[in-house]
C-alpha cells in the first residue's frame, strides 16, 4: 500500500436553512461596495505650532545666527571679559604701584585754634628678582597760636631675598599661571562655541529630516490614495473582490497617523532650533539646504594628530599640568629660609617759626638744616616645628603627578574617540550606499507589483507589504544620509576642528 493517500474531498458546508455558506460570503462580497467603498474621513488638521513669518535658513545661515545671538555664546563672552582683566591684573606684577594718603584736622582747646595737615604720599616697586624698593615721602603741617612748624620726611628703602622669594622663577611664576590660566579659558570659550555649532548643526538637520519625513510621509498617502482609486476601478471591472478594498482603506487610515507624527515631529525640531538660534519661537523656520552625502576619505594617523593639537579639552590639560609644576616650584621654595638684605635711606626736613629768631625773624643757625639717615642690614626667620610647608610641597607634587596621568588617559581617550568616530564615518558611508540600492530596488519592486496587480496576478494584500517596504526603505536611507552628515559633524567635533571647517574666528 501506498504511504501517500489522496484526500477525499469535504462535503460543502452549509447553514442550517440549507444555504451554502460560501454563496452567502460570495453575497456579502457583492453587497461590500455600499459600506467599504466609503472615502475614509481624515481627522481633523491641528493648527501649526508656528504662525509667524515663514523664514528659510541654510545650514551657514543658521550657525551666523546661532553665533550673532545664542544665549550661552554670549554669556561665554560676558566671562571671558573680565578672565581678560585677571590676566591684565596678573601682569602688573612688577609695575610700580603707589597711593597717596592726606587728612586735614582742626583742633580748638579753650581760647587756642589749631590745624594740622598731613600728606604721605608712597610707592613701591617689584622687580623680577624679588628685590621690594619703597619710597615715601610725609608731609606734615601744624598750625598753632599764629606760629607754624612744618616737617618733612623722605624714605628709600630696598630688600633683596637670598633664599626664599629670591629668583626670576619664584617671582615670573604668579604671572606664568595667570597666563596658562588665561589659556585655558581662551579653549573653554572655544569648547563652547564649538559645542554650540554643533548642536545647532544637528538641530538644523534634525529639522531637515522630519521635515524630508513629513515628504515621505505624504506621498506614500498620495500612493495609497491613488492605489484605492484604482482599486475600485479593479472592483467595478470584476477583478478585484470588492471586501479588498478594507486593506487599502485601512493603509490610508494608518499613513494618515504617520503624517500627523510627522508634523508634530517637525515641529519639535523647529522649536528645538529656534531656541538655539534666539529667535521668534512663532517663526516658521525651513530648513533649506538639501540633504546631499557625499564620500569622504580620512585619514586615521593624521586625524588623530589633528586631534592632539586642536582639541580644547586636550590643550587645557597639557596646561593644567604646567600650572601644577609652577605651584610646585612655589612650594618648595616656601620651604627655605626667610633671608633678606635691606637698606634704608631717610632725609628729614623741619622749618617753621619755632625755628626762627622772635627779634630779626631770621632762620636760627643750625636749626631747619636737613638731616639724612641710613642703616643697612640683614634679616632672617628660621620656622622651627611648622610642617605646613613640607605638607604643600607633598600635596604640589601629588597633583604634578595627578595630572600627569591625567593627561596620559586623556591622550588615550582622544586616539579612541578619534578612531571610533572614523570608523563611524566609514560605516555610516556604507549604510548610505546600502540605502540607497535597498530604496532603488524597493521602488521598482513596488512597479512591478502594481503592473501585475493591473494584470490580475498579485494580490492587494502584497501590494501593501511593498508599499510599505518602500516606505520603510525611503526612511532607512533619509536616517541613513543623516547620520552619515552627522557622524561627519561629530568627527568634526572629536578633532577640534568645528570652527576651522565653518571658518569661524573667536574674537578674544
Amino acid at each position: 500500500m501506498s504511504a501517500y493517500r489522496v484526500a477525499e474531498p469535504r462535503p460543502r458546508q452549509r447553514r442550517p436553512d440549507g444555504r451554502p455558506i460560501l454563496a452567502i460570503l460570495a453575497t456579502l462580497a457583492l453587497a461590500a461596495p455600499a459600506w467599504a467603498q466609503a472615502p475614509v474621513a481624515s481627522p481633523a488638521r491641528p493648527p501649526p505650532a508656528a504662525v509667524g513669518p515663514r523664514l528659510a535658513l541654510s545650514l551657514a545661515d543658521a550657525v551666523f545666527l546661532g553665533l550673532r545671538d545664542n544665549r550661552a555664546i554670549k554669556s561665554a563672552y560676558v566671562v571671558r571679559a573680565a578672565e581678560k582683566y585677571d590676566l591684565f591684573v596678573a601682569e602688573t606684577r612688577f609695575r610700580p604701584i603707589g597711593a597717596i594718603i592726606g587728612s586735614v584736622e582742626t583742633t580748638r582747646a579753650g581760647d587756642l585754634r589749631g590745624s594740622t595737615l598731613q600728606l604721605n604720599p608712597s610707592a613701591s616697586w617689584l622687580v623680577p628678582t624679588g628685590a621690594q624698593f619703597d619710597f615715601g615721602w610725609a608731609r606734615q603741617t601744624v598750625r598753632s597760636g599764629g606760629n607754624d612748624l612744618t616737617t618733612e620726611v623722605a624714605t628709600l628703602g630696598v630688600s633683596q631675598p637670598l633664599l626664599r622669594g629670591a629668583g626670576v622663577a619664584v617671582n615670573t611664576a604668579p604671572v606664568r599661571l595667570a597666563r596658562l590660566q588665561d589659556a585655558i579659558d581662551r579653549l573653554s570659550l572655544k569648547a563652547t562655541v564649538s559645542d554650540t555649532v554643533s548642536r545647532i548643526i544637528l538641530a538644523y538637520r534634525n529639522l531637515a529630516q522630519n521635515q524630508q519625513q513629513l515628504v515621505i510621509a505624504r506621498q506614500s498617502l498620495e500612493r495609497s490614495r491613488a492605489q484605492l482609486a484604482t482599486n475600485q476601478a479593479l472592483i467595478e471591472a470584476g477583478r478585484m473582490a470588492a471586501a479588498d478594498i478594507v486593506q487599502t482603506q485601512a493603509d490610508i487610515a494608518a499613513q494618515q497617523v504617520a503624517l500627523l507624527q510627522a508634523e508634530q515631529q517637525r515641529n519639535s525640531a523647529q522649536i528645538v532650533l529656534l531656541t538655539l538660534l534666539a529667535v521668534d519661537l512663532h517663526t516658521d523656520v525651513v530648513a533649506a539646504d538639501a540633504l546631499d552625502a557625499r564620500p569622504l576619505a580620512v585619514d586615521l594617523d593624521q586625524a588623530i594628530a589633528t586631534a592632539l593639537d586642536n582639541r580644547p579639552d586636550f590643550l587645557s590639560q597639557k596646561r593644567a599640568v604646567e600650572q601644577a609644576r609652577q605651584g610646585l616650584v612655589l612650594a618648595r621654595n616656601n620651604r627655605l629660609w626667610d633671608v633678606s638684605v635691606y637698606g634704608t635711606v631717610q632725609r628729614q626736613t623741619e622749618r617753621g617759626d619755632l625755628f626762627d629768631d622772635p627779634i630779626t625773624g631770621a632762620p636760627l643757625a643750625g636749626t631747619g638744616l636737613p638731616r639724612t639717615s641710613g642703616a643697612v642690614g640683614v634679616q632672617f626667620r628660621v620656622p622651627l616645628g611648622d610642617y605646613r610647608p613640607r605638607q604643600a610641597e607633598i600635596q604640589a607634587e601629588t597633583l604634578v603627578r595627578t595630572q600627569e596621568l591625567r593627561l596620559d588617559d586623556l591622550r588615550q581617550a582622544v586616539e579612541a574617540q578619534v578612531r571610533d568616530a572614523v570608523q563611524g564615518v566609514e560605516l555610516a558611508w556604507r549604510q548610505v550606499e546600502a540605502t540607497r540600492l535597498s530604496r532603488d530596488l524597493a521602488a521598482k519592486t513596488l512597479e512591478l507589483e502594481r503592473e501585475k496587480l493591473r494584470a490580475g496576478r498579485a494580490s492587494n494584500f502584497e501590494l501593501l507589504t511593498f508599499e510599505a517596504n518602500l516606505r520603510s526603505a525611503d526612511l532607512q536611507a533619509l536616517n541613513a544620509t543623516i547620520n552619515y552628515l552627522n557622524a561627519l559633524t561629530t568627527l568634526d567635533q572629536q578633532l577640534g576642528a568645528t570652527l576651522d571647517t565653518w571658518k569661524v574666528g573667536l574674537q578674544d
